[in-house]
């Protein structure tokens, strides 16, 4: 199995030729807060929504059936998990493999740099995962 990329955008256009259009992919974020400092908000909305995207690779066939995933997201300095889902990736159909969510919002902890972890169980000990990272500051 191979990752191939991660990354955070607000737009994704993927077509039955295989071809994949990203749209407004970012990394960094500013944010202004109602209440003063940004340590003190709870959320932050994406207004539009972002869009965790990571493409996979079934390298051989073994790796044609469905796989489990969990994809996490970490406060920054990575020591705490602020969300988290199971997902199936499923290969029997084919070699490669293009999950989207849809991020509403995030947990606000502090600023800092936060991560999005795509793990696929049974490699992640191998270091076959992905991350996207998403840095926040203050306006």
């Amino acid at each position: 199995m191979r990752h191939d990329w991660t990354l955070l955008c607000t737009e994704v256009h993927a077509q039955d030729t295989g071809a994949i259009g990203l749209g407004n992919v970012f990394s960094t974020l500013k944010v202004s807060s109602p209440f003063g400092r940004v340590e003190n908000a709870e959320s932050v909305l994406f207004d539009p929504p972002a869009i965790l995207v990571s493409h996979w690779t079934a390298e051989f066939e073994a790796e044609r059936r469905v796989h489990t995933a969990t994809v996490q997201l970490m406060a920054p300095g990575g020591d705490r998990v602020l969300w988290a889902d199971n997902l199936g990736f499923d290969f029997r159909f084919q070699t490669t493999y293009l999950m989207t969510l849809i991020l509403q919002d995030i947990q606000l902890t502090g600023i800092g740099t936060y991560e999005f972890h795509v793990l696929l169980e049974e490699y992640a000990m191998l270091g076959e995962w992905g991350r996207a990272s998403l840095t926040i500051s203050e306006a």
